[in-house]
């Protein structure tokens, strides 16, 4: 377990997503209550509304857990 904790928050890609169907607003609003911070980034094609990327027919929000893992939440 030290090994895979060794590496943790390493990845600057996305760990792990949830799809979460339409529900993500009440989601990160959720989270965001409870400390969470969500994560802004400039992508092409997506525009920020709040803590939520949209474009491409989906909305994503990005956060990171206590280790530094990067992941996020999907309304597909």
């Amino acid at each position: 377990m030290s090994i895979i904790r060794n590496f943790a928050g390493t990845n600057k890609a996305t760990a792990l997503t949830w799809t979460v169907g339409d529900e993500i607003e009440p989601i990160v609003k959720s989270l965001k209550s409870k400390g969470v911070t969500f994560e802004h980034y400039e992508m092409p094609g997506l525009t920020l509304e709040g803590d939520i990327h949209v474009g491409y027919g989906m909305k994503v929000a990005w956060f990171k857990d206590p280790d530094g893992n990067i992941l996020n939440l999907v309304d597909k």
